[in-house]
């Protein structure tokens, strides 16, 4: 590994570990933005944005986004599942309207509907925490460990963009009915919607390669929910501990597979923030969600399954 990308992969370490500390120290659960760890990858991993993005309209969108699911949970007096299928409509609209392909913004709304978070905690995390990203990009980029991009708004709002909008919609509102009611709502974690975004997406490389793409993701899922167990619940260390063994082991894991899927390294670091319940379940309705995400996406995309 050259010493630019050891550089690289250790302040991705330190930022999604100190967001963890950082609510350990302050005491409120709501600083967790698992989506950091998704930007990291992308902002600071990567050489270049994996997504058609600037950095400005990086923090904008994933602000917006972070609001808008806030205000949802605030005053929308709706069931859960109607919650979410609302965040996931309001989310695709936006993200057409972004001209961008940040698919992470996604995440962002859909979030705190699926855990009910009210606090303005959250908007403030995601904001101070996608700010800390771009700032350390923007540095890199000025000292040769990033390279610089020019940013070129995409035209999202064509015709094929729109139905494969309405599609995703549709697909995921039927899942939505099916499974969170029944008390399997894991298995639409907002990452997930993120990768199923990006996967359904004409030309999107990872789909070519679905049983990676079920190990990576479900792998990361299995990483967060054992480690957390483990070192957390069951020996009782701090859990900026877990999360930056999480976040080592799955950009290793990412490394070692030449596969970098920032949902994945997301959805390691939500198991930290769900509650203890779950976690023995959680991975097993991540392996659920991205098979079934997968399948839908080539449907989408006309690939052959």
């Amino acid at each position: 590994m050259k010493h630019k990308n050891i550089i690289n992969y250790i302040v991705a370490i330190a930022v999604v570990t100190l967001m963890v500390a950082m609510s350990e120290i302050l005491g409120d659960k709501e600083i967790i933005f698992p989506e950091v760890a998704a930007l990291c990858v992308g902002s600071i991993v990567l050489p270049a944005f994996p997504w058609v993005v600037n950095e400005w309209k990086m923090v904008f969108y994933i602000t917006i986004c972070a609001i808008l699911g806030v205000l949802i949970v605030c005053f929308i007096p709706i069931p859960l599942w109607g919650q979410l299928i609302l965040a996931f409509i309001l989310s695709q609209v936006i993200f057409l309207l972004s001209r961008t392909t940040m698919a992470p913004m996604i995440s962002a709304i859909c979030l705190p509907v699926m855990i009910q978070t009210r606090s303005i905690v959250y908007i403030i995390s995601a904001f101070c925490l996608t700010t800390l990203i771009v700032v350390i990009r923007l540095i890199f980029v000025k000292e040769g460990h990033k390279l610089s991009v020019v940013y070129k708004p995409v035209d999202s709002l064509n015709k094929d963009n729109i139905i494969l909008a309405i599609k995703r919609c549709i697909l995921v509102s039927i899942l939505i009915l099916a499974t969170v009611p029944q008390g399997y709502k894991f298995i639409l974690a907002p990452p997930l919607l993120v990768a199923f975004t990006e996967l359904s997406k004409k030309g999107n490389k990872a789909i070519k390669k679905p049983m990676h793409v079920v190990i990576l993701v479900g792998g990361c899922a299995l990483l967060g929910a054992m480690t957390r167990l483990l070192i957390t619940v069951y020996i009782d260390l701090p859990l900026s501990l877990s999360a930056f063994i999480i976040i080592t082991v799955a950009l290793l894991i990412m490394r070692a597979m030449k596969l970098y899927m920032p949902p994945a390294a997301a959805l390691g670091i939500l198991a930290l923030l769900i509650p203890e319940k779950n976690l023995y379940w959680y991975p097993l309705q991540i392996f659920a969600g991205i098979i079934i995400f997968i399948v839908m996406s080539k449907l989408l995309s006309k690939d052959k399954i």
